[in-house]
């Protein structure tokens, strides 16, 4: 069974997100979210966003761990 990702967790977009392609990473700021009547979603520091990144919400469907160093 896959591990959920956690805070400081480096991951990447699985899916295209709205300025996101599948393979865009960053690292999880908040996680995970657990709001009443919907699914877990997770805060996102994401990388292209250069030194101002903008936190981005994406669901675990969204994301998966990045293994790569």
């Amino acid at each position: 069974m896959k591990r959920e990702p956690r805070v400081g967790d480096r991951v990447s977009v699985t899916s295209q997100v709205k300025g996101y392609q599948p393979g865009d990473k960053g690292t999880v700021t908040h996680a995970p979210k657990l709001p009443v009547h919907d699914e877990p979603y997770y805060v996102v520091a994401m990388d292209r966003d250069g030194p101002i990144r903008t936190a981005i919400i994406f669901t675990l469907k969204e994301i998966e761990l990045d293994e790569q160093p």
